[in-house]
């Protein structure tokens, strides 16, 4: 990973600070009216959060990933949220959640503190060692256009624990790039999706989800291939 210059850390600090003035509290919903539902956990940041009125108790906004992800057939669970949070908070703040399938996005608000690779990715075993879901999910950040090479950097790094865990691995993102900028329309500020780029990036994970908690001809169980 490149180290940034000076001024162009402090660049990303001032726009990743702004993430840090609205909290949100852990993410849960009622036992699923569904009993074949695929059961969803997320940990995440303001990409997860975003405008939700209540996201603890489950009312999802329309700049929230989640909210396009989620049905009838995928309900959300449990997990932790919140501006502005890093890796490190995250892993002191998540609890175990009956789940099938955890979902992370993160890692976002790590690279504009300064953090390595190396304490992120332990984050994120910590985090999903905690929630003890089966199934685990990591997806890539979304861009981030004052320093693009922050994300891409960060997304390989991810990427390559995916692997090494054996789960699965979803560039959600993807439809939000242009090269390695948000495309026009997909970003409010440079740094969090539109309500477009959060239905792109929702989509893209929920499929992943079904996917992972899908079961397998062979097994007859739930799949953990890395991949996706």
């Amino acid at each position: 990973m490149r180290i940034p210059t000076v001024a162009l850390a402090l660049s990303v600090a001032v726009l990743l600070g702004g993430c840090g003035g609205q909290p949100a509290p852990a993410a849960s919903t009622a036992a699923p009216p569904n009993p074949d539902a695929t059961r969803l956990a997320v940990v995440g940041d303001s990409i997860t959060e975003a405008d939700s009125p209540d996201f603890d108790g489950g009312e999802l906004g329309a700049e929230s990933w989640v909210r396009h992800a989620v049905g009838e057939d995928l309900l959300l669970v449990g997990g932790w949220a919140r501006w502005g949070a890093t890796t490190s908070q995250m892993a002191a703040a998540v609890e175990p959640v009956d789940a099938d399938v955890l979902v992370i996005l993160a890692g976002t608000n790590d690279v504009g503190s300064g953090a390595t690779h190396e304490s992120t990715l332990s984050n994120l075993r910590r985090i999903a060692g905690t929630v003890g879901a089966p199934e685990v999910v990591i997806s890539a950040v979304p861009p981030i256009d004052a320093a693009p090479e922050l994300a891409t950097d960060l997304n390989a790094a991810l990427e390559n624990l995916a692997r090494q865990e054996g789960w699965r691995w979803v560039d959600a993102p993807a439809g939000l790039r242009d090269g390695e900028q948000f495309a026009e329309g997909m970003a409010s500020d440079g740094l969090h999706p539109t309500r477009e780029g959060a239905r792109v990036l929702g989509e893209a994970i929920r499929e992943t989800v079904l996917a992972a908690a899908a079961p397998t001809p062979a097994a007859g169980g739930r799949s953990g291939t890395a991949g996706g």
